[in-house]
């Protein structure tokens, strides 16, 4: 199953059989349970991790209050930090929000194989650098938007990064409590049941099992531009 899920990632394509079972070689599968932490913030680490199946939050607590940094699916990879800050400790917790499945590879042995493969670290920094686009751009957020308009451009956020088309609807693929969309803005959950419900009754959204179906997305992105 690691070959098979290796193969499959969009910048490991090219190799060769041979480079996929050496990179497959050097990756441990791993399961989580919702609920649960692969590292906390503060720990030494030296692991990479790829999701193969699952979600995970990238999340900092400040004064006893969780800030969400962002939300990973299948595919996305994080404990980056660890490749280039030898010796660092995490920056911030990873907690489970759903069953779900890693490959975790070392420091020492991922790098070996990025020697042999310079595209690919490439690739990591290009991902780096958009992450730490989406971060600036949240900071701006909470410094400039008003609470509304945050969860307003929050819910779009998550639609562009795990919205999936389904009859001619987009729904955000994950299920999403109101304190977990609180934690992402840096407001209460009370607030952001208030905006939910408005967007509801304006027929802009739909909620069905904790899933946000977007029903006008186009007149939400305009609620944020009016603000």
């Amino acid at each position: 199953m690691k070959v098979e899920y290796i193969k499959s990632m969009p910048f490991i394509y090219k190799f060769s059989k041979n480079d996929v079972e050496r990179a497959s070689f050097y990756a441990n599968e791993k399961i989580y349970n919702r609920g649960s932490f692969i590292f906390l913030e503060g720990e030494c680490g030296d692991d990479f991790y790829i999701i193969m199946s699952g979600f995970v939050e990238i999340n900092r607590l400040e004064n006893g209050r969780k800030f969400v940094l962002t939300t990973l699916h299948e595919g996305d990879f994080f404990g980056e930090m660890a490749l280039f800050d030898e010796g660092e400790v995490r920056s911030a917790n990873a907690e489970v929000l759903e069953k779900t499945t890693l490959l975790a590879i070392n420091r020492q042995e991922l790098l070996s194989f990025l020697e042999s493969y310079p595209s690919i670290t490439f690739q990591l920094l290009t991902t780096l650098i958009k992450r730490l686009r989406k971060t600036n751009e949240m900071i701006h957020d909470i410094a400039f938007l008003d609470v509304r308009s945050r969860i307003y451009k929050q819910i779009l956020r998550l639609a562009e990064e795990h919205g999936l088309l389904l009859n001619e609807k987009l729904i955000i693929n994950m299920r999403l409590t109101h304190q977990q969309l609180a934690d992402m803005v840096g407001c209460t959950r009370e607030m952001v049941t208030k905006v939910l419900t408005e967007l509801q009754t304006e027929n802009v959204i739909n909620i069905i099992k904790k899933r946000i179906i977007l029903l006008n997305p186009i007149l939400l992105s305009d609620k944020v531009t009016n603000f």
